[in-house]
C-alpha cells in the first residue's frame, strides 16, 4: 500500500515542482510530505526512491526515526573525556 502512496506522491511532486518558485520547493517539499504522514501515507520507505533534493530532505526530517538508545550507548572514558 504505501508503494503506491509514494508513487501518488512522487508523481503529485513532479506535477507541482514546476510550478513552484526554487526558493519556495523546499517548503512546499515539507508540506506535501508532512500531510502524507499525517495521514499515514508513507513511511520511511519512501526514503528508498528516487527523489530529488527538496523532497530528500523533507522526507529525512520527517520520516527519519532518531533512537536515543544510539546516544546511551556511548561509553565515556570520565578521566579524558574520551567516548570509545
Amino acid at each position: 500500500m504505501n508503494n503506491e502512496n509514494n508513487e501518488l506522491l512522487l508523481e503529485l511532486w513532479a506535477r507541482m515542482k514546476s510550478h513552484i518558485q526554487p526558493k519556495e520547493r523546499l517548503e512546499v517539499a515539507d508540506i506535501l510530505v508532512v500531510v502524507f504522514d499525517e495521514f499515514s501515507l508513507v513511511d520511511e520507505s519512501l526514503l528508498e526512491e528516487d527523489l530529488d533534493k527538496e523532497l530528500l530532505a523533507a522526507a529525512k526530517s520527517h520520516l527519519v526515526v532518531f533512537d536515543e538508545d544510539e546516544d546511551e550507548q556511548e561509553v565515556y572514558d570520565d578521566e579524558n573525556g574520551f567516548s570509545y
